[in-house]
């Protein structure tokens, strides 16, 4: 069976720049495995022994956990060595040996690695030592052809750093996009369950500061299949957008309206105004039919209350208390309010 990564993988931008964090030091540990057997082949011991370091270095990022305090300590000593490997290149190889285009992984690796602001000045000095080393080498030999490297340099990796921030920066409109799908109703564009689950710690935390209580409302509509039924999935789907602006109306602050699901709601409130809140939002949806297209389509709703002050503030509790009022009231006739019991 394939493993499965959650959902809330893919819209954690921790969790994705470590993924991609990963493939890098995966690639630069396998580069080192590689390196190093052919570099003891050729009996560059030396050179082998550092391409070791580099790997127990890889290994060590690898394993360390990302909250420890000196862990960005740790990465900014490992881009560092990478990168005085690669100006050690360039300082003792030939001028058209290739060897140059190392210094186009600065700006990649360090801001995947360290962030944009680090990696800006830290990926500036590297150039601008790399500059310094290539004309202090070969400026006198070459002239105008080290003119000509340097620029081309120079431009390659300006334009590697605008593709790397570029690419950052779209993804993190994709992801904030993603989340807000991923979170909201299609139909009625109110948050969904999943939304309601991460947003109810926020509400209970406010609601706390200021001196209340956090109380879950749950609403079904009564013989939601009734509609369906007699009048098609199209004029249910316009009920259900009906309710949707109905509680809009009624509830100001649109981040605690969610659908959970079908024709069932939740609203997150304070305690101190939900039963009144509850008791005269179902009698407005009892009092008022819906208009559509000539059509006067009377539904009424049950509704269940449960509230942190009177029944504890643990999320899955306050839940199931609510649908267990929710179901009594689909019990006791429907189009009522239970509010305790």
């Amino acid at each position: 069976m394939n493993k499965k990564l959650p959902v809330s993988h893919w819209f954690n931008d921790d969790l994705f720049s470590e993924t991609l964090l990963k493939v890098f030091l995966l690639v630069i540990g396998v580069s080192c495995l590689i390196l190093i057997s052919l570099n003891i082949l050729a009996g560059h011991y030396i050179v082998a022994f550092i391409e070791t370091f580099l790997l127990i270095l890889t290994v060590s990022v690898w394993f360390l956990p990302r909250r420890w305090q000196y862990y960005q300590w740790v990465v900014f000593f490992y881009v560092s060595f990478i990168f005085l490997g690669i100006l050690a290149t360039v300082a003792f190889s030939p001028l058209f040996s290739g060897r140059q285009v190392w210094v186009l992984i600065f700006p990649m690796s360090s801001y995947l690695m360290l962030g944009r602001r680090i990696a800006v000045w830290l990926s500036g000095v590297c150039l601008a030592l790399v500059a310094i080393i290539l004309y202090l080498r070969f400026y006198e030999p070459h002239g105008i052809e080290l003119v000509s490297v340097v620029i081309n340099l120079v431009f390659a990796y300006l334009f590697l750093w605008g593709l790397t921030h570029g690419a950052e920066k779209i993804h993190k409109k994709m992801l904030a996009t993603l989340t807000v799908v991923a979170s909201t109703d299609p139909l009625t564009g109110l948050a969904n369950r999943r939304n309601m689950i991460a947003k109810y710690e926020q509400q209970f935390k406010a609601a706390k500061k200021d001196g209340d209580g956090l109380a879950f409302v749950l609403i079904d509509l009564d013989h939601f299949k009734r509609v369906n039924d007699n009048y098609g999935h199209d004029i249910g789907d316009a009920v259900l957008v009906d309710f949707a602006e109905r509680l809009r109306a009624h509830e100001r602050d649109s981040e605690q309206l969610f659908r959970l699901g079908g024709e069932e709601f939740c609203v997150l409130m304070s305690a101190s105004k939900s039963k009144a809140w509850a008791v005269s939002f179902c009698q407005y949806i009892h009092d008022t039919p819906f208009r559509f297209n000539g059509h006067d389509i009377c539904y009424t709703a049950s509704i269940g209350v449960s509230s942190s002050n009177e029944d504890g503030g643990d999320f899955k509790h306050l839940y199931s208390i609510a649908d267990q009022r929710l179901y009594k009231a689909k019990n006791s006739g429907r189009n009522c309010v239970v509010l305790e019991g």
